[in-house]
């Protein structure tokens, strides 16, 4: 049974991994323009996108400025004056604000440090406040952030091209995050920022806090969904320390615990090795003892789901990885970029081979990997039956038995026979799907899609999404669906989006037929470097023969920082625009739900409904701004992210508009998106407060007897 790469397997991999960065990025743009990734349309529009108003030049020294955290640090519109901070907050929640730095030479010496935030409520705990510094990436190009986006956690010593903008300048902005306590007194707290930088005298920025009489629920019961994927292998390429060895626990443990306020929901747990998530390793290893018999070693899979128990929180979801793209008999006829190509190479070697996973030398103790019998062989059920039947109690054990699901699925499936065999032995589990597209209600409880033997029950899809555009046309729900189904931005789209597009990317979603984000990278950044160091691939690249082309992980909402990873400006964003959505999810539950709406009252509920249509209309602006064409259009079905949905929408309704990939259609749909982001920032903290301020009368009201 036991099995090691062939030499030419080998040859293969080494193959994948020597290409060049410029040509690993040639191919992924060449792949985005052939199947018309959203990433391509975004970072295109973004490059062609017109400055907002002729800017003056810039001084030569150095400036301090107060920055929305919803705005860019870039645009020649941003700078502006150094003014109070403000932030709007809800208790149990986390808001941020932040002051920019600039210069025309590198920042150096650079240093925050903050006083007591109190008011008549009392005083915001020291622990409860934290600064850290935004630096670029080291590498720029597409499908890479490219603003301040690394949240260092101790001042850097310097601050150079990193954080370079493409003017000259230098940007080091400074972020403050407050965590609000959920026993928090409602009012206005003050407090104040200190900023000093070499070439400038200490600047003093006053903080007003405004907390608002409501409270968020813990991340824990969010409804809004979002599913990001932890990856082991990526921390333990990046920091060089053994799979499962102290050391990786800490790290896995730290990216488990700057995702748990996002109140994301999935856990993916492999138990097959090399698979398109890049896991050189399955999570039970197999242990010889004789002809075909194996005891199975579970330690790695009780460690991982402990870690997530203690530092993410409990998982809606638990995905347990059996199945990929080279173990189908038609792998070669799908997702394959030419025959010469390392990923056809592979797959040609592993043609009607059964799955692999880790096996642990009884003597040694050496981790290496073996060759099963494919599912399809009488043989396996014998060997797969009692290790499945050991999970299902270790999951019980810690109530996540209900959670379990099998995976993973792209567009290409597993046979009918696999589905059957994993059907017997897992009993009757659903599994999920990461694919291009599907019908809404693929995710519904019951629906046997897979050959009407197994459901899918989780999918996270590019195609087919549903937005709803204006609310008076009729409000959609996505929260509140049976369907299990998320919106999966590929191409890098969450890498190069802007504040305000990832603050939104929730509630577009949410009030359309999605549930919320899927597929999303956590601490998935480019860990495999080339021969001259730098960021090539990230860690599936090393296992060509499961590589989904377009479909790959190719974003990412943490960053390698010196000790491990590190949150982001835009995971900041994101969380903030959950928490928004979760204010939203309150007052629409009031309002349909009759006995909670009457007990709301008609007023009451009248402005709830008038706040949550303002939030609506003001976020759709950020993606076009033309009031006309928003007010015509209500459900919209046939594009991957909201504008691509309303041009097609727009021109189905009989709008002469250009060809969608012709240069004018992308240049008209950048101003678009330029003029509502500017729009949108001007009071986006007001309608916040109101969301937040509603949601707690309504709490209020539903509590009183």
């Amino acid at each position: 049974m036991a099995s090691t790469w062939s030499p030419k397997m080998a040859e293969c991999a080494t193959r994948v991994l020597s290409w060049s960065a410029a040509r690993m990025a040639a191919a992924i743009c060449a792949a985005a323009v052939v199947f018309g990734a959203a990433a391509e349309q975004r970072l295109l529009a973004q490059a062609s996108r017109p400055a907002a108003s002729p800017a003056p030049a810039p001084p030569a020294g150095m400036r301090v400025w107060t920055c929305d955290v919803v705005s860019e640090e870039q645009p020649a519109s941003a700078a502006g004056t150094l003014h109070p901070m403000l932030i709007v907050a809800a208790r149990n929640g986390t808001f941020s604000g932040k002051v920019v730095v600039d210069s025309a030479s590198p920042v150096k010496g650079l240093r925050a440090t903050v006083g007591a935030i109190s008011g008549e409520g009392g005083t915001i705990p020291a622990q409860n406040v934290q600064l850290r510094y935004a630096v670029g990436w080291e590498q720029r190009g597409w499908a890479l952030p490219s603003n301040p986006d690394i949240l260092l956690e101790s001042p850097p010593a310097q601050v150079d091209t990193l954080s370079r903008s493409p003017a000259g300048r230098v940007y080091a902005p400074v972020w403050i995050t407050v965590k609000v306590p959920k026993d928090a007194k409602p009012g206005a707290y003050t407090g104040e920022m200190t900023v000093q930088a070499q070439g400038i005298n200490p600047t003093r920025v006053p903080i007003k806090l405004d907390v608002q009489n409501w409270t968020l629920p813990d991340p824990q019961d969010y409804r809004t969904w979002l599913d990001f994927v932890e990856s082991p292998d990526t921390l333990a390429v990046e920091y060089k320390t053994p799979l499962w060895s102290d050391k990786h626990w800490d790290l896995i443990g730290r990216s488990f615990r700057l995702l748990s306020e996002t109140g994301t929901r999935v856990l993916y747990v492999p138990l097959i090795c090399r698979t398109n998530f890049g896991n050189e390793q399955s999570m039970v290893r197999w242990v010889p003892k004789g002809q075909d018999k194996y005891d199975y070693d579970y330690t790695v899979l009780d460690k991982y789901l402990d870690s997530a128990l203690k530092n993410l929180g409990k998982p809606k979801l638990v995905i347990f990885l059996v199945w990929d793209i080279c173990l189908s008999k038609d792998s070669l006829n799908r997702g394959l970029w030419g025959k010469d190509t390392p990923t056809g190479e592979m797959r040609k070697e592993l043609l009607g081979r059964g799955p692999r996973v880790t096996a642990i030398d009884p003597a040694t103790k050496e981790a290496n990997f073996i060759f099963l019998p494919r599912y399809e062989d009488p043989a396996s059920k014998a060997l797969w039956q009692p290790m499945w039947a050991e999970v299902r109690k270790k999951m019980a054990a810690r109530g996540l038995d209900k959670t379990m699901m099998l995976g993973i699925m792209p567009d290409l499936w597993p046979n009918k026979e696999e589905v059957a065999f994993w059907k017997d032995v897992s009993g009757d589990l659903a599994w999920a799907i990461h694919g291009h597209a599907g019908a809404p209600g693929d995710a519904a409880p019951g629906n046997k899609l897979l050959y009407k033997i197994a459901d899918i029950g989780y999918a996270a899809y590019v195609y087919n999404l549903t937005f709803n555009v204006n609310p008076a046309k009729g409000r959609m729900y996505g929260w509140h669906n049976k369907a299990l189904i998320s919106n999966y931005l590929r191409g890098g789209e969450l890498n190069a989006a802007s504040a305000i597009e990832i603050r939104e990317f929730p509630a577009f979603n949410i009030t359309g037929g999605q549930r919320g984000g899927g597929r999303m990278g956590a601490d998935f950044w480019r860990a495999v470097r080339d021969k001259k160091g730098q960021r090539a691939a990230a860690v599936y690249g090393r296992y060509p023969e499961n590589n989904w082309r377009n479909l790959d992980i190719s974003d990412w909402f943490l960053a390698p920082g010196p000790d491990g990873a590190l949150a982001t400006a835009r995971l900041e964003s994101l969380k903030e625009g959950v928490q928004e959505c979760e204010a939203r999810i309150c007052l629409e539950s009031a309002l349909l739900d009759a006995s909670q709406k009457a007990k709301v009252g008609a007023e009451l509920a009248q402005r709830c409904q008038d706040a949550l249509d303002e939030h609506h209309r003001a976020m759709w602006k950020t993606a076009w701004f033309n009031d006309e064409d928003l007010a015509s259009l209500g459900k919209i079905g046939e594009g991957r992210n909201p504008q691509e949905g309303l041009w097609y929408a727009l021109v189905k309704a009989g709008k002469k508009l250009p060809g969608f990939w012709d240069g004018p259609a992308r240049a008209m749909r950048s101003d678009e998106a330029r003029k509502g982001e500017e729009w949108f920032a001007i009071a986006w903290q007001e309608r916040e407060k109101k969301l937040f301020a509603l949601a707690g009368e309504v709490t209020a009201k539903l509590a009183s007897k």
